[in-house]
């Protein structure tokens, strides 16, 4: 948890409808870029405001929406094909999500160079070249006084490959976006679980493209690797209790700008106020014979800035 007396902060969540109260939009199957294709809508109550959420499902095989199954239920869409199943839960106002990767692989993951996705993601949060100078803006700059990544998440289920010759890996992986203003932008993974165990640091150019990643061990995400979703390789912790995930990334983001203008990453110096929060997505990534369900509820990034003095 992360210990700051909160009263002397103004504060504002960055992401909209953190309870996917208003629907999602899904994304094409593997043509998320082909912008003649309209997103279709995925609406389970009367509300009148459109989503804020798109579910993208690259590499997935079936597609959620062209090949859905109708189970007769508002809150729940599934493909056919048995790859993918998210479930709203009005109540806890939490979304559950079923990737399972031996409907792509078909038991022969070696074959299938992509690996299956299943993602919430929202990004363009805020039109921030053209916000006034004022409170709004810095609570989505990386020069607020406190960035805290929040949310809560339980596996509630976890079916691993019967195949150990295999490739093996299931991850649930959180990513912020951290942009330079008119240019790129990292990565910030705040990932809450991969089975192949310990989540390493990492600070790289992303592999074919010009953004970079920068994700936290899991000793910065849990605190230590024994209250992690995933304490040792393979060992992954099914349970029907919630875990809360509360990281201030106020000093990540100190030391991403010391290594920028430390390697030149940028072509020149930088710092934090030239950089804002555009977005985020989280979700599966799996390679390997695997089927794995996550729940996940108040994910939210939390901007604090501090109040004068009276």
């Amino acid at each position: 948890m992360v210990e700051f007396d909160k009263s002397k902060y103004k504060v504002k969540k960055l992401f909209e409808d953190g309870g996917f109260e208003n629907g999602f939009y899904i994304v094409p199957l593997a043509r998320d870029d082909d912008k003649s294709i309209p997103f279709e809508t995925w609406k389970y109550n009367d509300s009148k405001k459109e989503p804020s959420w798109k579910i993208i499902q690259h590499y997935s095989r079936y597609c959620l929406w062209e090949d859905r199954k109708d189970e007769g239920d508002p809150n729940i869409i599934a493909d056919n094909g048995g790859s993918k199943r998210v479930v709203y839960n009005p109540e806890e106002k939490s979304l559950r999500m079923t990737l399972d990767a031996r409907k792509v692989y078909q038991g022969k993951s070696k074959n299938y160079k992509y690996w299956p996705h299943l993602l919430i993601d929202q990004r363009d949060i805020c039109d921030y070249k053209n916000m006034p100078e004022g409170d709004e803006k810095k609570f989505y700059s990386a020069n607020s006084d406190k960035i805290v990544a929040e949310y809560d998440i339980r596996i509630l289920d976890y079916v691993p490959t019967t195949n150990p010759e295999d490739v093996n890996a299931c991850q649930f992986v959180a990513y912020a976006y951290l942009n330079l203003v008119g240019a790129n932008w990292i990565y910030f993974g705040i990932s809450p679980f991969d089975n192949r165990g310990r989540i390493p640091f990492m600070f790289r150019k992303e592999t074919g493209g010009n953004n970079h990643i920068y994700t936290l061990t899991t000793e910065q995400v849990f605190g230590s690797v024994e209250n992690s979703l995933c304490p040792e390789p393979f060992n992954v912790k099914v349970s029907d209790e919630w875990t809360h995930v509360e990281v201030d990334l106020t000093p990540h983001i100190d030391a991403i700008m010391e290594a920028a203008n430390r390697d030149n990453i940028f072509g020149r110096p930088v710092s934090r106020d030239e950089f804002y929060f555009s977005g985020t997505n989280i979700g599966f990534e799996i390679y390997g014979n695997i089927s794995c369900t996550v729940e996940l509820k108040n994910y939210n990034l939390v901007s604090y800035i501090k109040k004068e003095e009276e």
